[in-house]
């Protein structure tokens, strides 16, 4: 009699359920970590699961005689199949909820309506000097000077329920309360049991403009005006709007867009998130971090720096405009110098009138300088075509090599030799009277020499 073996079953996709459950439960109390970008960065694991699995399925069916399942069933791969809808599903509402603080993606409240309610506390005395820190969970912070030595609150609550009643019933257990500390107030919305958790608390401020402004909000834009001290922002979602500040502004943010107009200070922005502007900076402005822009600055007295997973920018007093996307980036009107190490972006400078340092991958670069230099220039391009524009009159010593290209001069001379040795071409040698020194490199592109029309 023969006797035949069913193949026993993979031990794969009951640990895939097992994953799938994890998933799940982690984003039910854990949402903060963010399920889509925990597994863009691990899912290699998942590999490693499969890889154990099939090593102990190997191993038990080797002691017990019986054959081993296949290597992969359908219902393995429709397991796999479901894990990735549920993460991509679950990346998409964490999206969702940073462009849309306010969205619910739950059933429970789709016959819910807005009710609200605005009051404002009583005044309490404010001195020049003192430190004002105000935090909401969700809810707008506005804070402007006010016509008095007060500190007037004044609060704008928003409730979703069936009806008024139980809506007004969620709006009661928060109540908004103004503490003395020992430099100054505390402001934030005061939660009794769980029903007002979901309640928004806007902010309003008036205050002596000569404050120190702490303000933070998990979801929520922040606008902070006409303030004479330092401010800090600590923001999870939502847009910036600080303007006329007389101080240092330190902020941080997660996500959103965010505004800096006539800060006589330095500013220090760090985080993640969307567009930035900022004009009119009389100290240093600092971007550390990923923001996707564009990004806009004009009239930084000081300092510009940004840096970021891919880019690094320091640029000396940028009297004109700088903007920059995905796939751009345009510097204009620079007394001083600009270093730059990028990759994947299109550059033009023009305007710059110190020492230029700049680093390319797979992009184009375009300089146009007005005046003859004065300062080194150096510019390296690993794919990518390389042109700079200089006055006829110019006085420089040149060393440009292109790999896979050619290059393209109009500055005739003797003391200028070009050659070919191969792919590469070469052109070595001094325009005029001894200058500064520019040096061009590309891997994969043409390397353009261009005089100006301008006399």
């Amino acid at each position: 009699m023969t006797y035949y073996y069913q193949p026993r079953r993979s031990v794969f996709g009951g640990l895939l359920l097992i994953l799938i459950g994890v998933v799940f439960l982690l984003y039910e109390y854990h949402p903060e970590m963010e399920i889509g970008r925990l597994f863009t960065h691990y899912w290699p694991l998942l590999l490693i699961l499969w890889g154990v699995a099939r090593l102990f399925d190997y191993l038990f069916a080797s002691r017990s005689g019986q054959p081993g399942p296949p290597a992969i069933s359908g219902g393995e791969v429709a397991l796999v199949v479901l894990l990735l809808v549920a993460v991509a599903a679950l990346a998409g509402f964490d999206w969702a909820r940073k462009n849309n603080p306010g969205i619910d993606f739950g059933m429970g409240n789709i016959f819910e309506h807005p009710y609200d309610w605005k009051s404002s506390l009583p005044v309490v005395p404010a001195k020049p000097n003192e430190v004002i820190s105000i935090s909401t969970v969700r809810g707008d912070i506005s804070v402007h000077p006010g016509n008095d030595s007060q500190l007037h609150v004044s609060v704008h609550k928003t409730a979703s329920a069936s009806d008024e009643n139980e809506a007004r019933q969620a709006a009661d257990k928060v109540q908004v309360k103004v503490t003395p500390t020992g430099n100054g107030y505390e402001i934030q919305p005061q939660v009794s049991g769980d029903e007002g958790s979901d309640v928004r608390v806007d902010l309003d401020i008036e205050l002596p403009n000569h404050a120190t402004i702490n303000a933070q909000t998990s979801h929520g834009d922040i606008t902070i005006a006409q303030i004479i001290g330092p401010v800090t922002i600590n923001s999870k979602s939502g847009d910036l709007n600080i303007h006329d500040i007389s101080g240092d502004i330190d902020a941080d943010l997660a996500h959103g867009d965010a505004r800096f107009d006539n800060i006589k200070g330095n500013v220090r922005l760090t985080g993640h998130g969307g567009e930035i502007n900022l004009s009119g900076i009389t100290g240093d402005a600092t971007m550390e971090g990923d923001f996707f822009g564009p990004i806009r600055a004009n009239n930084v007295s000081k300092t510009t720096r940004y840096t970021s997973s891919r880019t690094n920018l320091t640029i000396a007093h940028l009297s004109g405009q700088l903007e920059m996307d995905s796939g751009d980036l345009s510097i204009s009107d620079v007394p001083g110098s600009v270093q730059l190490s990028t990759a994947n972006k299109d550059i033009t400078l023009g305007g710059v009138a110190g020492r230029i340092d700049l680093t390319d991958k797979r992009g184009d670069i375009q300089v146009t300088l007005p005046r003859p230099p004065h300062d080194d220039v150096l510019i390296a391009d690993e794919s990518g075509s390389i042109s700079i524009t200089l006055p006829a009159q110019s006085n420089f010593e040149v060393s440009a090599v292109s790999r896979k290209g050619d290059i393209e001069n109009d500055f005739e001379s003797a003391g200028l030799k070009s050659s070919n040795t191969g792919d590469t071409t070469v052109l070595q040698g001094t325009y005029g009277t001894r200058g500064p020194r520019i040096t061009l490199s590309t891997t994969y592109g043409t390397i353009s020499i261009h005089k100006s029309s301008q006399k």
